[in-house]
C-alpha cells in the first residue's frame, strides 16, 4: 500500500490500465507523425474528408482515454479544478477535431470559434499549472510528467495559432504541418506518467 506526506493513500494503476495508457499515447504520437508529414508532403489537395473524420474518430477516442486517466487520477486526490480543467481540455480537443465546423460554418465564424476554444483551453491550461506546482503536490507519484504535459500543452496551443503570422500565405499550410509535429511532445511524458505511476 503506498502513501503520501499527508497520509493519503497514493494513485495506482494496474498493469493492464498502464499498457493501455502507454498505447494510446504510442498511436497518437505515430498517428500525428504520418498525418502531418503525409500533408507536409502532399498538400491540401490530397485531403479526404471521410478519411480524416474517421482519423478523427480513433483520436478522440484513445485522447478521451487519456484524459479518463488523468481525470481518474485527479479525483483520486480530490483535485476538483483539476477535474474541471481534464473536461475542458476533451470537450476542446473535441470541437477542435470536429469536421462539422468545416461542412456547417462560413470562414469566419471557424476562425471566432477556433480562437475562443484555443483561448479557453489556454487559460485552463495555465490553471492547471498553477495548481500542479503547489507545493503540497510535489510528492504525488508522476506529477512532475503531468506538469510538463501540460506546460507543452500551453507551448502548443500558443505557438500554433501565431504561425500565420510569421510566414508568407503561400507556405502557411505546411509549415502548419512540420509545426504540428511538435504536438507529440505532451504524449512522450504521457508514457512517463504511465511509467512512473506505482502498479497494483
Amino acid at each position: 500500500m503506498y502513501f503520501n506526506k499527508n497520509n493519503n493513500m497514493e494513485y495506482t494503476i494496474s498493469k493492464t490500465r498502464r499498457n493501455a495508457l502507454i498505447l494510446s499515447s504510442s498511436f497518437i504520437i505515430l498517428y500525428i507523425l504520418i498525418l502531418r508529414l503525409f500533408f507536409y508532403f502532399n498538400g491540401p489537395e490530397k485531403i479526404d474528408p471521410f478519411q480524416i473524420v474517421s482519423q478523427n474518430i480513433i483520436y478522440i477516442v484513445l485522447f478521451g482515454y487519456i484524459m479518463f486517466v488523468f481525470f481518474d487520477y485527479f479525483r483520486h486526490y480530490r483535485l476538483k479544478v483539476l477535474q474541471i480543467v481534464i473536461l475542458i481540455g476533451f470537450i476542446t480537443e473535441v470541437i477542435f477535431k470536429s469536421n462539422l465546423l468545416t461542412n456547417i460554418l462560413e470562414s469566419t465564424w471557424k476562425k471566432a470559434i477556433f480562437l475562443t476554444v484555443n483561448a479557453i483551453w489556454i487559460l485552463a491550461t495555465i490553471v492547471m499549472i498553477a495548481f500542479l506546482f503547489q507545493a503540497k503536490m510535489k510528492d504525488y507519484p508522476g506529477i512532475r510528467s503531468v506538469r510538463k504535459y501540460a506546460i507543452s500543452i500551453l507551448f502548443f496551443y500558443v505557438l500554433v495559432p501565431t504561425v500565420p503570422l510569421f510566414v508568407e500565405p503561400d507556405s502557411t499550410f505546411s509549415t502548419q504541418q512540420l509545426v504540428e509535429i511538435i504536438f507529440v511532445i505532451p504524449y512522450v511524458f504521457v508514457i512517463d506518467f504511465a511509467m512512473k505511476l506505482p502498479s497494483k
